[in-house]
């Protein structure tokens, strides 16, 4: 799938910049509330379900505690996607693959395609490509402030 035909899938582009405005703005607002620099809420939250990634990337600067945290954060958030994409799929499928963030165009791809056909498969890759593509960068700014 060229790049032109990816950017102009407007669903999937627009499920990956509400999912990851959404997911800033919320990781902003816990960031007190969790005693966390604002910077740092910011990165939590940027990793999208990618925790593989996420772990690692926020673990090297602030720490192997925090690293795990980012882990378990994104791994609850894909684990949450496994139960909630059957039940929503139907009604709401732009909600449905957003709850795959970053994994909509692998991981959690199968069960997207198994619950909600064929049609919904190139929205969840465009999503899960742009997100894939906003986290690392994010991350690694959003740690680079001071807090």
């Amino acid at each position: 799938m060229p790049l032109r035909q990816i950017l102009l899938n407007r669903m999937g582009l627009a499920i990956a910049v509400t999912l990851a405005l959404s997911s800033l703005l919320a990781g902003l607002a816990a960031a007190p509330l969790l005693s966390l620099h604002w910077n740092e809420g910011l990165a939590m939250a940027a990793g999208f379900g990618w925790y593989s990634l996420s772990a690692i990337l926020i673990g090297d600067q602030l720490g192997p505690l925090m690293g795990g945290v980012a882990f378990f954060n994104d791994l609850i958030r894909e684990l949450l996607a496994f139960i909630l994409i059957p039940l929503v799929i139907h009604r709401h499928t732009a909600l449905a693959i957003g709850y795959g963030g970053a994994t909509s165009m692998d991981f959690t791809l199968p069960v997207i395609q198994q619950h909600g056909g064929v049609t919904c498969v190139p929205i969840a890759v465009v999503s899960g490509f742009i997100l894939s593509l906003l986290s690392p960068p994010l991350i690694l700014f959003f740690l680079s402030l001071s807090g």
